[in-house]
């Protein structure tokens, strides 16, 4: 009788220790897809307006390699509308407990700058994509920074944008 509740009392303590230990952790995805916007604009403008971009979007520089024309931002927690998974064919939104992390690149073209915006996803759910919602907001603010004060306005739009 002892011998049996020796190895119940054993049965039951690796079973609580073993509670305390993480079973799954999170990965970073690789794969990152790029929005990407031209700009009539010279690379130094360019970084001025991301960084400016990334002070109204809340997001907070983590590297700036601008021999290389990267910046990134810090990890932020993904919201109801910035990722969504591929469920039974439909985009599912929610949140997911991950965390996202926004990289731009600057690229120079001849006389136009192509920006790219892309976010880097870790978390435990897999097959997440980006929406390209929090993309699209850096691009347009980086657009808005860079807009001549008054714009020229033709017939045909804007005018060396």
């Amino acid at each position: 009788m002892r011998k049996i509740a020796a190895v119940f009392l054993i049965l039951v303590l690796s079973s609580v220790a073993a509670c305390s230990k993480p079973m799954v952790s999170s990965t970073i995805n690789p794969d990152v897809k790029y929005l990407s916007r031209d700009y009539a604009a010279v690379p130094n403008d360019i970084y001025y307006a991301v960084r400016a971009a990334f002070r109204d979007l809340d997001y907070t520089v983590n590297e700036e390699n601008l021999s290389a024309g990267v910046i990134t931002s810090t990890w932020m927690p993904t919201t109801s509308d910035s990722h969504y998974m591929l469920l039974f064919d439909r985009k599912e939104y929610g949140v997911t407990n991950s965390y996202y992390q926004m990289e731009v690149q600057v690229v120079s073209e001849g006389g136009r700058t192509k920006v790219k915006a892309g976010t880097r996803l870790k978390g435990i759910v897999a097959n997440q994509h980006s929406s390209g919602i929090e993309e699209k907001k850096l691009l347009d603010l980086v657009g808005n920074y860079l807009r001549k004060s008054p714009p020229d306005v033709t017939n045909l739009g804007l005018v060396n944008e």
